[in-house]
């Protein structure tokens, strides 16, 4: 399996977990020149920008430690172009992680706080 399979499995898993949990699914895999989003989602009031991570072993740490501070610029930034072009610049945001783990699904709320750019 390639890691882009391998990632839209991770991805499919962790949307499917959000809509079951109650959250609305808003965006998958959103894009930009520089930047990408795996999930956008609501949670009540909050707008919430997530990245997947599928791990099937531990010989480099979690899966939620390879989300080093490069990537999450990376997700700032496409948040950033999201809330800007959805005119949600001024509603409540987080950044979480999901990470699947050996088929377990752990979902970091809060996993790290906006860089600026």
């Amino acid at each position: 399996m390639n890691s882009r399979s391998k990632g839209n499995r991770g991805e499919d898993l962790a949307a499917a977990y959000l809509e079951q949990s109650g959250c609305e699914v808003l965006s998958r895999n959103y894009y930009i020149r520089g930047g990408e989003v795996d999930i956008i989602f609501s949670d009540g009031d909050m707008t919430v920008f997530c990245e997947v991570k599928l791990r099937n072993q531990d010989r480099f740490g979690t899966p939620a430690e390879a989300v080093g501070t490069a990537k999450q610029k990376r997700i700032c930034r496409a948040a950033l172009d999201y809330a800007d072009k959805n005119k949600t610049i001024d509603e409540k945001y987080r950044f979480d992680i999901i990470e699947i783990y050996c088929g377990k699904i752990n979902h970091i709320k809060n996993a790290f706080e906006f860089i600026s750019l």
